[in-house]
């Protein structure tokens, strides 16, 4: 019951969240959006319209595949209306990012190492997390891999994507990860990532707008 209702104030939150300054984009972009997405996903019919329609989608999956298991697929995207460059002034500023999204509470990151720490809260978990990973700024387009090297989501593998399509920005986020059962129901977590996928990416287009 307890996840019941925080799935149902998540979905409340999502839809309450404030519309971001779209972008509408002409059936001429549909193809080169979908050769950027090929590595990380294929997106379905609707969604690749809702990405032409500037609207952030987001997929997260997590099921059981042993007893003793977790396995978890999370892929977000959304078309930014500046270019790249002028997009990641603002977004590879990490160590910002406490201010840019409710829900991570703290960010750092260490310039020699390369290394960025997260500290994430939010309704659906049980627990604060503490995310670290090591990716360098990202200034212009390409595809940057990440892992988690240790803590919760251990191993865990992404890679962020940065393409400029005319002159707008296609971001991307794909990450896979198998491990040890967590306390957090699949049902809960698939909800809680799909959740913070969209809005986190809605909040940085939103923030670096300007």
């Amino acid at each position: 019951m307890r996840y019941q209702i925080l799935l149902a104030l998540s979905i409340m939150i999502c839809q309450m969240a404030f519309a971001q300054n779209k972008v509408t984009l002409p059936a001429t972009f549909q193809k080169p959006i979908l050769e950027e997405l090929k590595p990380f996903y294929s997106p379905s019919e609707g969604q690749t319209e809702d990405l032409l329609n500037g609207v952030v989608i987001s997929v997260g999956k997590v099921t059981s595949p042993t007893d003793k298991e977790q396995q978890m697929m999370l892929f977000v995207s959304g078309v930014h209306p500046r270019n790249c460059t002028k997009t990641m002034r603002k977004l590879s500023l990490y160590e910002n990012y406490s201010s840019y999204i409710d829900f991570i509470k703290k960010s750092s990151f260490d310039e020699k190492n390369q290394q960025v720490t997260f500290v994430i809260d939010h309704l659906l978990l049980p627990f604060p997390m503490n995310l670290n990973f090591k990716i360098p700024r990202i200034t212009k387009e390409g595809h940057y891999p990440f892992t988690f090297d240790h803590g919760f989501l251990k191993d865990l593998k992404g890679v962020i994507g940065v393409k400029n399509v005319g002159k707008f920005c296609l971001l991307t986020l794909k990450t896979d990860w198998r491990g040890p059962e967590t306390p957090i129901p699949n049902l809960a977590f698939s909800t809680f990532i799909e959740t913070v996928g969209k809005l986190g990416l809605e909040h940085l287009i939103r923030v670096s707008l300007f």
